[in-house]
């Protein structure tokens, strides 16, 4: 089974959210997701492009930085899911 399409899109909705609570709930649907999809490494569920981008809106809404200081981690996660979504 893969990450279905809907996800990849609202991971890349997710960019225009300004509802801290929405991503939060999303961010736990796609981390079930990921979960059933045979993703359960700690690591492999931190850096999975998915996350990266529900974590990086959060932590924009919430401290106004974008990046989190990740250099271009987050344009790679941005496209991965433009490519898949």
């Amino acid at each position: 089974m893969a990450i279905s399409k809907a996800t990849w899109q609202q991971a890349l909705d997710a960019q225009c959210a300004c509802n801290l609570s929405g991503l939060a709930h999303f961010l736990v649907r796609a981390l079930d997701e990921l979960r059933a999809n045979g993703i359960n490494d700690t690591d492999a569920l931190n850096s999975h492009p998915v996350v990266r981008l529900v974590v990086a809106q959060m932590a924009h809404l919430a401290y106004r930085s974008f990046d989190c200081g990740s250099g271009d981690l987050w344009e790679k996660a941005y496209k991965l899911a433009e490519a898949e979504g």
